[in-house]
């Protein structure tokens, strides 16, 4: 399973209000999170970026990559983190957050495609301001992996934590359950199953606010919620992962993903891996600041 357990067709029409009275004012610190527009091949994609406080540090900016259904906003608290002492970015996948969606469900090679326009709009690759590091969870690692492979140019080093490694008839049945929408109900009942993941059964450590933040940026995704899920199950990443070259870090929380992640950890050729049991589900949440503190240790090499 990956971020969430269901697919829901939902209207984008108010989603933007619900979002901004789902959520407290922010604090200074986020407020640090700035927006951008950039043109992708399938209209515009919308990023998060926090500049460095240290703007003389000289560390590599870092792009992040969000889990199914959600947006860049997953990373808020991580992005903090991290900026300290480098610019970090969170695109919202097409079709997510504040992005323009892909006229119909796309392979991972162009959700990597989009990520790729993204950064060189954002001035870089081999022609602009050279490689970034990339972070994914979930659905984001193998857009991050499948970008290291076809754009070597914008990807030094990989942050890979939560690895949706499925192979085989295991897929192929996480394929039919997940990549398929569910009808919006009168009574709601959708939308609930989204409410208990997001925020009933959320960490204990998650404030409830941060829980419907997730729950309604979940349901923005409307119609294409479940658009990712084809990507992810009709990727085969035991064709793909032996093909990145660049350094890997997969910090292990003990999630739903963890023995997924260390098989395909053993893929990899460049990988460490750092077993993190103390952090599960919520972890950008509850651990942000260790998920910071293990990144920013393998990154700075």
């Amino acid at each position: 399973m990956l971020a969430a357990p269901l697919a829901y067709v939902w209207g984008r029409t108010g989603a933007d209000q619900a979002l901004a009275a789902s959520e407290s004012a922010p604090s200074a610190a986020a407020r640090r999170i700035r927006r951008r527009y950039v043109d992708g091949r399938f209209g515009q994609v919308h990023v998060h970026i926090a500049e460095a406080l240290d703007e003389t540090a000289g560390r590599t900016p870092l792009m992040c990559f969000h889990p199914t259904a959600l947006s860049g906003d997953f990373y808020r608290d991580y992005m903090l983190a991290m900026s300290v002492d480098r610019r970090v970015m969170a695109m919202d996948t097409p079709g997510y957050g504040k992005s323009d969606p892909p006229p119909e469900p796309q392979p991972m090679s162009e959700l990597a495609g989009a990520a790729a326009d993204t950064l060189v709009a954002l001035g870089y690759g081999a022609d602009g301001e050279g490689a970034v590091d990339v972070i994914g969870y979930h659905t984001g690692t193998f857009i991050a992996a499948e970008l290291a492979v076809v754009r070597p140019d914008l990807v030094r080093r990989l942050v890979l934590p939560g690895i949706p490694y499925r192979v085989g008839e295991e897929r192929k049945a996480l394929y039919e359950q997940y990549a398929r929408p569910s009808e919006l109900q009168e009574d709601g009942s959708n939308a609930m199953e989204v409410w208990r993941f997001w925020v009933t059964d959320r960490h204990p450590d998650v404030s409830l606010q941060r829980g419907a933040s997730h729950f309604v940026d979940h349901l923005q995704s409307g119609p294409y919620a479940w658009w990712a899920y084809h990507s992810v199950f009709s990727y085969p990443a035991e064709e793909r992962l032996p093909l990145v070259r660049q350094p890997v870090l997969v910090p292990n929380t003990h999630g739903n993903l963890q023995e997924q992640s260390r098989e395909a950890a053993k893929l990899l050729k460049d990988v460490r891996v750092v077993e993190m049991p103390d952090l599960s589900h919520g972890a950008f949440d509850v651990g942000a600041d260790r998920l910071a503190n293990v990144s920013r240790e393998f990154l700075d090499q």
